[in-house]
């Protein structure tokens, strides 16, 4: 039922980009990039070997989705996306700079 509900929220953003929805406003709160449970879920699901099951549902905070509406729920998708992909690419990029660092 969750990723039903995250992959409904996703096509509608996806059709919204595109052009065949018209885009709303929703104001939501949005997750610090300096937020540290935040940072240690994305470490968490880094250091993982194997396949992780629905990692976004994982980053994302089920008290705050239930409470949202539509659009407010798209747009909490694409930002913790969007911060999930900046923090992962700042980690790896001192992860790198680490190893030739000696």
């Amino acid at each position: 039922m969750k990723n039903d509900v995250l992959k409904s929220i996703a096509q509608k953003a996806k059709r919204r980009l595109i052009g065949r929805e018209t885009p709303v406003s929703a104001k939501i709160k949005v997750i610090s990039n300096e937020d540290e449970e935040f940072k240690s879920k994305v470490e968490f699901l880094l250091s993982q070997d194997g396949v992780i099951t629905n990692p976004v549902h994982y980053l994302m905070d089920d008290k705050i989705l239930k409470n949202m509406n539509e659009e407010a729920k798209e747009r909490y998708l694409l930002t913790t996306l969007d911060k999930y992909n900046s923090l992962r690419q700042q980690l790896e990029h001192i992860s790198s700079d680490n190893r030739f660092c000696m």
